[in-house]
Order: C-alpha cells, then sequence, then structure tokens
C-alpha cells in the first residue's frame, strides 16, 4: 500500500501548490513593464516585445476599441516591425475605406479630418458619429501617417460602416466620367436625400436604415446605374454585402449576423493579400481588429475567427503568429481616475488576477504562454477560474496600458447636422 499512499501525497502537495487564485509572486516571472515615449517603446519591457514580435509572421493587435493608449502602441512598434521586414497592414474598416485611408494625399492627420468633417452626423442624444470607425482620435491619425511615411500597404477587411453609406455615395458618383455623371446627377440627389431621410427614420426609431435600404427601389437602380463604371464595381458590392450583414442583424439572427461577418473578413483578407501579390508562406502582416476577432481557437462569439485563421496558415508554414490582446486597469476622465480592479463589472472581476499587474504610469505585458502548461497539464501550478483559462487560450500575450486617458478627437463637433 506504501507506493499508492506516497503518490496520493505527491498528488495532494501538486493541488496544494496551485493557488485559488493567481499571486503576484507567480506572476512577476511572466511580467514585464515598459513605456512608450516619444512614440518610441523604452524600458525593461522593449527587449521582450521586439523578440516576440521578431519571431512571428504575423502580429496581431487584439484591441478594445476607442483606445487612444493602444494608437500610442501601434504607431511606436511599426518602425520595429519594419526594420523586421514588415510591409502590410490590414484594419477593421471596410475594403473601401481602407483604400481610401492607403492613398490620402498630403498629411493623414488633416485629411481624416477633412473627411471626418464632410461626413459628420448627430443622433438626437447628441452622439458624433463619424464615416468610418476608430479613427476619431489624432493618435489613430499618427499611426496611419507612420504607415504611410514606411511606405506600407495598408487595406481594410470589415463590411463597410453604417454612417459611411453617404460618404460611398458621393464616391460612386464621383468615379464617373463627366458626361455620365451629368446624366444621372437628379438621381444621385434623390439617392443622397432618401439616404438621410432613412438615417432619420432610424435615429427616431421609426425602420431601420438597412430595412429602408432593401425596400428601396430608386437606391437599387442608382446602384446598377453606378456600376456602368468599373471603378464602382468593388464599391456597390461592399455596400449591398455590408448592408445584406447589418439586416440580419435588425432580424435577431445573432449567429447568422456574426458568422456572415467573420467569413466576410476573411474573403476580404484572402483578396486584399492577393492584390498585393503576398506571400503566406514567408510575407509578414500586423493587423489591428476588435480582441474577438484575433483570438485563437472559438471566439467568445463561437465563431473561428481571423485571428485563428492566422495562426493556422503560420504554423502550416512552418511559422509562428502572435495573438495580443488588450486590457486597460487604470483610466482617467476629467479629474476622476477609475480601477478597474475595484469594479463589480463580472468582465473585470472575472480577471483581477491579471489586471493587479496593471500600474498607472507604466505598461505591463504578461506572458499569458507558460500558464496553457501550468494551468491544462500535470503538474498544475496555476489555478485559473474559466474566465481566465479562456484568455490564455485565445492570446499569447496581455498588455495592461498605463493610464487611460482621452484622445484628442480629430474632427470639431460643431460641423456635426
Amino acid at each position: 500500500m506504501k507506493p499508492v499512499f506516497n503518490f496520493f501525497i505527491i498528488l495532494l502537495s501538486c493541488f496544494s501548490y496551485a493557488q485559488d487564485s493567481l499571486t503576484v509572486k507567480q506572476l512577476e516571472s511572466l511580467t514585464y513593464t515598459f513605456d512608450v515615449v516619444d512614440g518610441k517603446l523604452t524600458g525593461y519591457g522593449k527587449a521582450f516585445l521586439e523578440n516576440e514580435m521578431a519571431k512571428a509572421q504575423f502580429t496581431m493587435i487584439g484591441e478594445y476599441h476607442g483606445s487612444k493608449r493602444i494608437s500610442e502602441f501601434t504607431n511606436a512598434i511599426i518602425p520595429v516591425l519594419d526594420r523586421l521586414g514588415y510591409k502590410t497592414m490590414a484594419l477593421e474598416v471596410g475594403p473601401v475605406t481602407g483604400q481610401q485611408l492607403n492613398t490620402l494625399e498630403g498629411t493623414t492627420e488633416e485629411e481624416i479630418r477633412k473627411l471626418h468633417e464632410k461626413y459628420l452626423t448627430k443622433d438626437s442624444d447628441g452622439y458624433i458619429n463619424t464615416p468610418f470607425p476608430f479613427f476619431d482620435y489624432k493618435e489613430d491619425a499618427e499611426f496611419l501617417q507612420t504607415v504611410k511615411d514606411k511606405s506600407w500597404n495598408l487595406f481594410g477587411i470589415d463590411q463597410e460602416f453604417y454612417d459611411g453609406y453617404v460618404m460611398l455615395i458621393d464616391k460612386m458618383f464621383e468615379n464617373l466620367p463627366k458626361d455620365i455623371k451629368a446624366q444621372h446627377l437628379d438621381l444621385y440627389s434623390e439617392v443622397k436625400s432618401s439616404l438621410q431621410k432613412f438615417y432619420k427614420d432610424d435615429q427616431e426609431d421609426k425602420q431601420n436604415l438597412h430595412v429602408s435600404l432593401s425596400n428601396s427601389e430608386l437606391f437599387k437602380d442608382f446602384l446598377q446605374k453606378m456600376s456602368i463604371e468599373p471603378k464602382n464595381l468593388e464599391v456597390v458590392d461592399a455596400l449591398k454585402q455590408s448592408s445584406a450583414i447589418y439586416l440580419l442583424y435588425n432580424n435577431r439572427k445573432w449567429y447568422e449576423n456574426n458568422a456572415t461577418r467573420i467569413k466576410y473578413m476573411k474573403s476580404q483578407l484572402r483578396k486584399g493579400l492577393i492584390d498585393l501579390n503576398f506571400d503566406l508562406s514567408k510575407d509578414k502582416l500586423l493587423i489591428k481588429m476588435g480582441g474577438y476577432h484575433l483570438s485563437k481557437g472559438f471566439s467568445p462569439l463561437s465563431i473561428y475567427e481571423v485571428g485563428n485563421t492566422l495562426n493556422e496558415v503560420a504554423e502550416y508554414h512552418g511559422n509562428t503568429a502572435l495573438n495580443i490582446g488588450f486590457m486597460s486597469r487604470y483610466s482617467k476622465e476629467g479629474d476622476v481616475i477609475t480601477d478597474n480592479y475595484n469594479s463589480e463589472n463580472r468582465y473585470f472581476k472575472a480577471r483581477k488576477d491579471l489586471l493587479q499587474m496593471g500600474k498607472k504610469d507604466q505598461w505591463v505585458v504578461i506572458d499569458l504562454r507558460p500558464m496553457i502548461k501550468g494551468h491544462f497539464y500535470y503538474p498544475k501550478k496555476f489555478n485559473l477560474n474559466p474566465q481566465l483559462a479562456e484568455l490564455v487560450q485565445r492570446y499569447d500575450l496581455l498588455i495592461i496600458p498605463k493610464m487611460e486617458v482621452e484622445g484628442i478627437l480629430n474632427y470639431d463637433a460643431k460641423n456635426a447636422d
């Protein structure tokens, strides 16, 4: 009986080693601090981050949206990645919007500001809408300027954004030859007027914009007439696909909405890479999207998303990918500082063990990969709750930015209708 007894002693000691929660001592060896100063990475964690990016064929920034800090981080790593041979970036905007961002003339900040102010709208509750998402701040324009300065190629892989339809209508009309433009001037004016009414009806909860568009013979006629110009074919297709995706959501087909959207993202990723003659066996890609979209395995939406696809492609060719997730601890709005470590929000409460490593004045990167072995394999070193277990399965690194502060808006809200 002695060997059996000894086995249980070893087993019990193994489980007693695993804590009920992760301790600072356990996490210290997996945690690196750094900063972003004058657009450059600095500090102890700089070498770790650069080494990890050097190993990767695909670097993925799985952001939470609206973050000035994550845009600052993106701006700081682009020169590093450029030295490592990266020349391509994909974004969570539509393919047509991506083309516009890739071909901006002049200063990026000024050109984006012009687009925003031309197409700004204001909801009845005062919320300001810009024509494409996630580029409201000057900090967002800064990393796009760096991409431009480094002569990178940039493209979008998402559906076209809800508030960008007027911009796309204008783009198609401007693409027409002069004589055909004159023929369709009245139709163009009518479509713009009806689209603006559809937006207003949507904002007043009278009828969903995409229901209105799907029922509009005028809109369908306009798209058909615009298709005479080859440059408009991609815009027409993007509008049709995007509206169909939005319509699924409006019809409460939640899974179909997400699954169709992700499938569209993957198709546009493929198209964008083919258009650039991108060699999937060796060329390098930086991609910046919402964290769900750039995770490994099943995302919380129960779909294999873009991040999982890129991981599989990299491994298929004998390479590696780097999935980076982000989570915020401290944020400041006005004079009020919020610490999510003390939040009663279920999301933050379940992730307190990792949030405890966040700092007000320094960035923190936690290497999650050792936790895979230490939680899912014997001997068990880390005891993770289900939410943390899912997190370490989906990302390689977790970055907690230093205190979030409000970005500088790249538009004047007074110009909103």
